[in-house]
């Protein structure tokens, strides 16, 4: 993809906007994959109680996904490859970590796809992870050196998958004044309650996110003088505050509409038979339908953010091949051993929830630095957030280790 020319306006013109649209999009298919799926029906099972955490998650979200593409535009480098410079002695220790967190997230997707291929079609598990297998490597040799390709169809996959919720929010009728108060008013019944929320802190907080979106923007900003990164810093900000905006959105859908079953589907599965007896065949093959475009999408955005950590931290060229293979066929393995689907969705989010301080720690250092950099330093600035953010984030793992323990 050529570089994106520099801005020499105060605004955007058209074609540039354009060119520029796409990073946030594909950043937010991470927010909607198999893994909130999972979780978020999990948590439907305590009817919409647990909404509030899909609306602190997405803030913390925005706030990573901000400060990730600041560092970005300022730098002129993306995230893992600052990393690997900036901390040479932990290179192996990092790129061991991100690249647990690239096979945990793509374990998830793929899984979502097994999934909804067997919903949809009803054919045997090797069939289905064959079929996923197939499409995601289809997918990405598709457009893997078509960017603007790749920016379409993820834009596409949260057009469609947008379009299935509203249908399927249209179909169960939920309760506004129910769901409002579960969006604003925090509470956590026991501790089941307590794993899934941290399994939603998990599942919409990523970390492989923070790499894509700084790799996605790091193309687009090739060659831009100051003037320009001013611009390019608005526009991504803004494109950031829509499309997780709009993620959210669907988190909270997919919530909603389990809670509308009653609570009784706790599951992927579960949900999907209980829209084909409730309200006929068509919602159900909707839900399927939906499940399947978001697990092929997040596989792909998720493997192309493992191709940036490799490239940063490995001694050793490894073709694409192998490095995408690294990350997608341990999925495929697991599910062919017959390991429980939903237990690998929910366990993969909370791999994550692990990990994600490894990330935001010195992510955070790095915003420091910037931040510093510009001699404005207001009392309450971006790094202030990011702070405030990743401490959230390792209270939540201090939780999950005390319950565990």
């Amino acid at each position: 993809m050529s570089s994106v020319q520099p801005a020499r306006s105060a605004s955007l013109a058209a074609p540039l906007w354009l060119k520029l649209l796409g990073p946030a999009f594909a950043v937010s298919i991470g927010y909607i994959d198999p893994g909130n799926w999972a979780s978020d029906l999990a948590a439907g099972t305590y009817g919409f109680s647990l909404l509030w955490v899909i609306v602190a998650a997405n803030a913390i979200a925005i706030v990573m996904q901000v400060a990730v593409t600041r560092v970005t535009i300022l730098t002129g480098e993306d995230l893992a490859s600052l990393i690997a410079r900036r901390w040479k002695r932990l290179s192996p220790a990092f790129w061991f970590a991100f690249q647990s967190a690239v096979i945990a997230t793509d374990l998830a997707e793929f899984t979502g796809i097994v999934l909804g291929a067997q919903l949809l079609f009803a054919i045997p598990l090797a069939w289905s992870v064959a079929f996923g297998l197939g499409i995601v490597g289809l997918l990405l040799l598709v457009t893997g050196r078509r960017m603007r390709l790749f920016d379409a169809a993820m834009l596409a996959a949260v057009a469609v998958i947008s379009l299935a919720y509203i249908d399927l929010l249209w179909a169960v009728h939920p309760d506004t004044g129910a769901v409002v108060r579960g969006a604003l008013v925090p509470q956590i019944r026991d501790g089941g309650a307590l794993i899934i929320v941290v399994a939603i802190v998990g599942a919409t907080v990523m970390p492989h996110n923070l790499f894509l979106h700084s790799w996605l923007v790091k193309r687009r900003c090739a060659g831009i003088d100051a003037g320009a990164r001013r611009v390019y810093e608005r526009f991504f900000f803004k494109e950031t505050l829509v499309a997780l905006n709009i993620a959210a959105f669907l988190n909270g859908a997919i919530l909603v509409v389990g809670a509308s079953l009653h609570g009784q589907a706790s599951s992927i599965a579960g949900a999907f038979g209980l829209l084909g007896s409730q309200s006929g065949l068509d919602l159900s093959r909707l839900f399927g339908a939906a499940l399947l475009v978001s697990g092929i999408a997040a596989s792909t955005t998720a493997t192309i953010s493992g191709d940036s950590i490799v490239a940063a931290f490995s001694p050793v060229r490894i073709s694409p091949f192998i490095r995408r293979s690294i990350a997608v066929v341990p999925a495929a393995v697991l599910l062919l051993v017959h390991i429980d689907a939903t237990s690998l969705l929910l366990w993969s989010q909370t791999l994550l929830c692990i990990i994600l301080p490894v990330a935001l720690v010195p992510l955070a250092m790095l915003l420091y630095r910037v931040e510093r950099a510009k001699r404005e330093r207001p009392a309450f600035s971006l790094f202030s957030l990011m702070v405030a953010a990743t401490s959230l984030c390792v209270a939540v793992d201090v939780v999950l280790l005390y319950q565990t323990i």
